[in-house]
């Protein structure tokens, strides 16, 4: 049975959205004002609703546009879990461009590896450390067009930081205000959304493709066995 058979018949799936990033979209639409996100902060915790996640995405989501991303276009990110991570990951989808991930810790002959192997051209470094990861591998990665830190020190040329990325976000949607929804509108199912390399229990790394389908159906099976619901955070 091919795939698309099993996804017609699957009583799991009835309200399977098109792809991730529309599968956001339809979050934040139908809960606005509800609690997205909580997250540690210097004074205690953030928090942040639907509609201020959606907010911040699409700005980041056209500023990869901006840099050019396209279609597919593999973007890494190398951080530990943080809501900047979720922010660039939904940025990521949101551009139409597939996530490539990236273990604060990997070494820096396997980031070379999987930066390489993906054709990665832009990256997303959590700090000075992985900055300075990337800066060491530049030379063999001709792919790699920029980097986008989020605490680590930008030098406005390479280096990008967030807010960096968020003006040249808010330029292009200036000019095109709906360059983001146009791009969201365009994903299909069986667009790659995520390459995850495994650890490899046996030689290198090798990245597993993962298309929307593969994560919207989670969705709906999580759905459609009861285990979240909209109250949960």
């Amino acid at each position: 049975m091919s795939n698309e058979q099993l996804s017609i018949s699957h009583p799991l799936q009835p309200n399977q959205a098109t792809s991730v990033a529309r599968m956001f979209y339809d979050r934040v639409a139908a809960s606005p004002d509800v609690e997205a996100y909580r997250f540690p902060t210097s004074d205690g915790w953030g928090s942040v609703t639907w509609a201020e996640t959606r907010k911040t995405v699409d700005v980041l989501a056209a500023g990869l546009l901006a840099l050019g991303i396209r279609h597919e276009d593999r973007v890494a990110i190398a951080s530990s879990t943080r809501i900047d991570w979720i922010y660039a990951d939904l940025a990521i989808t949101c551009a139409g461009a597939a996530t490539t991930t990236v273990y604060p810790t990997t070494s820096a002959d396997d980031v070379a590896l999987i930066l390489a192997d993906s054709g990665t051209r832009i990256a997303f470094a959590e700090d000075d450390a992985q900055v300075t990861k990337l800066r060491g591998l530049r030379g063999g990665l001709p792919d790699l067009e920029r980097v986008i830190t989020f605490d680590g020190t930008a030098d406005g040329d390479w280096v990008l930081s967030l807010e960096d990325l968020k003006g040249l976000g808010t330029m292009h949607l200036a000019a095109f205000p709906t360059a983001v929804e146009g791009v969201v509108d365009a994903i299909l199912p069986e667009h790659l959304a995520t390459l995850i390399y495994t650890s490899g229990a046996t030689g290198r790394p090798k990245g597993v493709e993962l298309p929307h389908r593969c994560w919207t159906y989670i969705g709906a099976a999580a759905e459609g066995l009861g285990f979240l619901a909209q109250k949960d955070l």
